[in-house]
This record gives C-alpha cells, sequence and structure tokens, in this order.
C-alpha cells in the first residue's frame, strides 16, 4: 500500500562507503534536522518502497528525538530516500523489543504497568532495584533486562554478576511475548544457551583491570530506564550511582541497544561524575573446550577489532533426551575500537578488551546461534566471515547527506 503524502519534509542521500553489500542497516536522523513536525505522522520512502521506521527516544528523557529506518546498500551503492510527513497503513514488522519487569506481588509493581507473564510480572519504562534484591530471588523476570531482535536475544543479570546471558531464538517471535516456563530447555522460540560462570558473558562491563575486576550492576544505587521498544529499535539505559573503585565512587550510565535484522548489541558507557575511570569488556571464552575454535582480529586498517569464538560452546538442555539429540553450535564475538584500547588479554575465563582510563567507552557484543530460523551461521569459518564483515561495516557507517529540507 502507499503512503498518501502530505509534504515532504527532508531528502537524504545515502552511500555505503564500503565494497560490501549491507542490509538491515540502521539510519537515524534527528527531528531537529526538519524542526521536529509531524512526529506521530513520518514515513520514509526510497522511490515506491515505504521503509520499516520508528521514531524514538535516544536520551532517555522520555521524549522522542530522532527517526530510525532500516536501509539495504549494495557495495558502494548510493539511494535517495524522503522523510515526509503522511499516512500509511500496513503491516509493521516487530522485530525488537526490551523490556524490564518486576514481579506483580512487589510494591513496585503496583504504580502501573503492563502485565506480562500471564499477569505474574509487570513491564515497566522505569525500575529502581530494591536494596533488598538477592540472586535468584525471583523479583525481576529474566533476572533483569530483555533485549532482542527477531534473531537473538539477551537478559542481563541485575545483580553484581553483570553478565550477559543468550536466548538463542528457532524462529522470529519475541522471547517477552512467548518466554513460559523453563528457559534451559527448548521451547516454540528458542531457549537460554550460554554458560557464563563467573564470566561476564556476551559483552559485560567490568571495572578494574586486575583479577578483582567487578561489574557496576552490583552497585546499591540502580535504576533501568527502556528508552525504545521496537519495531525496529530497542534500547534500554542502566544508571549506575556511587559505583566505588580505588577510594573514589562514580557515577555511570550504560545504554544498551539493538536493532532489527542484527544480532549485535551496541554498548555506550558513559561517566557523568567521578571522571576517568578504567573499564574492560569481557567475553565467556569456552575456547578450551571440544570442538570450539577462536580467533581475533586486531589493528586491521578500515575495520574495529574483534574476538570470537565458535562451537558447541552451549549450556546443555536440561531435557535429558533433547540434550542428546542436540546438535546446536553457537558463535560468540566482541568489537570495539583499536585505538581505546589499552591492552587485549585472553584468559582461561573470558577474553578482556581493556580500554584506555576514559570517561566513557563504545563496543559492541553478540552471538551468533546455529539454529536461527533464517540465515543461520553454521560453521567456524562462516563465523569469523561475519565478524569480519561486521568489523569493516560498524568501523564504515553508512554517510547520510541532507538534500533539500522545508
Amino acid at each position: 500500500m502507499q503512503p498518501v503524502i502530505i509534504s515532504t519534509l527532508l531528502w537524504l542521500t545515502l552511500a555505503n562507503p564500503i565494497d560490501i553489500a549491507r542490509q538491515d542497516e540502521l539510519v537515524v536522523v534527528p527531528l531537529s534536522a526538519f524542526g521536529g513536525r509531524g512526529a506521530a505522522s513520518l514515513v520514509v520512502r526510497q522511490g515506491d518502497k515505504v521503509l520499516p521506521s520508528q521514531v524514538q527516544d535516544t536520551d532517555f528523557d522520555g521524549k522522542v528525538d530522532s527517526i530510525a529506518f532500516l536501509a539495504n546498500f549494495g557495495a558502494k551503492e548510493s539511494l535517495k530516500v524522503g522523510i515526509i510527513m503522511g499516512k500509511f497503513r500496513g503491516s509493521k514488522a516487530v522485530g525488537t523489543y526490551a523490556e524490564i519487569s518486576v514481579l506483580s506481588e512487589r510494591p513496585e509493581a503496583k504504580s502501573g504497568g503492563v502485565e506480562v507473564a500471564d499477569g505474574k510480572f509487570v513491564s515497566k519504562s522505569e525500575l529502581v532495584r530494591d536494596a533488598g534484591h538477592k540472586i535468584h530471588d525471583g523479583w525481576y523476570r529474566f533476572e533483569g533486562p530483555l533485549i532482542e531482535s527477531e534473531r537473538i536475544g539477551y537478559r542481563f543479570y541485575w545483580d553484581q554478576r553483570g553478565a550477559i546471558d543468550v536466548f538463542a531464538k528457532v524462529s522470529d517471535v519475541l522471547v517477552g511475548d512467548a518466554h513460559r516456563g523453563n528457559h534451559h530447555t527448548m521451547q516454540a522460540w528458542g531457549r537460554d544457551v550460554l554458560h557464563n560462570g563467573d564470566a561476564l558473558g556476551a559483552g559485560g562491563l567490568g571495572i578494574g583491570v586486575d583479577a578483582e575486576r567487578f561489574s557496576p550492576a552490583g552497585a546499591d544505587d540502580a535504576k533501568i530506564v527502556i528508552g525504545s521498544n521496537g519495531p525496529i529499535r530497542a534500547s534500554y539505559r542502566m544508571i549506575y550511582n556511587g559505583v566505588e573503585y580505588k577510594g573514589k565512587k562514580y557515577d555511570l550510565t550504560w545504554d544498551i541497544s539493538m536493532s532489527a535484522g542484527s544480532r549485535f548489541m551496541t554498548h555506550e558507557v558513559k561517566v557523568v561524575k567521578g571522571g576517568e575511570l578504567e573499564m574492560l569488556a569481557g567475553l565467556t571464552n569456552h575456547s578450551d573446550e571440544a570442538g570450539v575454535t577462536k580467533k581475533h582480529s586486531l589493528k586491521q586498517q578500515g575495520q574495529l577489532n574483534w574476538v570470537g569464538t565458535f562451537g558447541r560452546q552451549v549450556a546443555v538442555d536440561s531435557d535429558g533426551e533433547k540434550a542428546a539429540k542436540s546438535k546446536e553450535q553457537m558463535g560468540l564475538g566482541l568489537l570495539w575500537e583499536h585505538d581505546r584500547m589499552a591492552k587485549f588479554e585472553a584468559g582461561d575465563l573470558e577474553f578482556d578488551v581493556i580500554f584506555k582510563a576514559a570517561e566513557g567507552v563504545k563496543y559492541y557484543s553478540l552471538a551468533a546461534y546455529n539454529g536461527e530460523k533464517e540465515g543461520a551461521i553454521k560453521s567456524s569459518e562462516e563465523f569469523y566471515s561475519y565478524m569480519d564483515k561486521l568489523a569493516k561495516c560498524l568501523a564504515n557507517p553508512i554517510i547520510v547527506k541532507v538534500e533539500k529540507s522545508k
């Protein structure tokens, strides 16, 4: 169905600067580029085709501030799109979702929200963690926030562990909608597959650079704010105040986001009080297990650094019969800018990217499950090729040029 055009607010020329075809590339344009008009009725079109889009809140202040959309590019291809004020009635693919939910019996649930999990939990747009929270007390659905695309999902342990676990998916339904019962055995949507142990999982953040490193998630003053919630981009912000390290206290924010069609999370950490801080990003290391390979790429021109593992590094299904028949494999990956790194370490527990002391860091982490419904990665060679391509794409974002505005 074609949009009914009321007026064209902005024309953009988008350019892919590298010789790699790219699918489902996220493009973000601030509403200020066209005066913030018509946020509720914006449509993005490329010729006669309407592109998947949404308005979103990127600074977590509760107000929409930009429009995000997905576009496909051939190698070094440029294309022209229009952001229009118009009407369009058609299907909207739901590819991303973010959630933080509290047990419905808790006092925090009484102030409103959306019931989930058959009413057992209440999903909140903002949630302050109760100081009495203990690991495995069941207060928070998934033990903390969930973020997912139609390809993969991640749950964050919102406690002193601060690890990021993986929800592998065998369908494109949302875990937040379909999750029931024991997620350690295969369900219609998929299951929890990563064994973290004491590691930071798929991209957890650590404070400090020695054996005593810890997660800021254990701070007494902790809050989560949901920013955007689909259909094409989801995000949440974790706010940690009074994080103590080497006799000083720090306040920081940690933003995690995903876009539809992607496997990776974007992590952006900012120290808002306290000055420069020693930080690292961790990736669980299972490369000592039989059949698990590892590879890393450092200081390659025109791309990000990366480390990855691939193989049968999945926690066994709690159903013994299913576990015996399982052929599950998974890749784990971490990407970052070389110039921001002080040291890269490969330990028995995890791979650690130790960043130069700073007031902020940015990195990316992901998992790729061989049981994905479409486009699954099924070998080490495929996974490392995917990581190399992703490292080039992330280092060379789509170039956006404003052609005309009114």
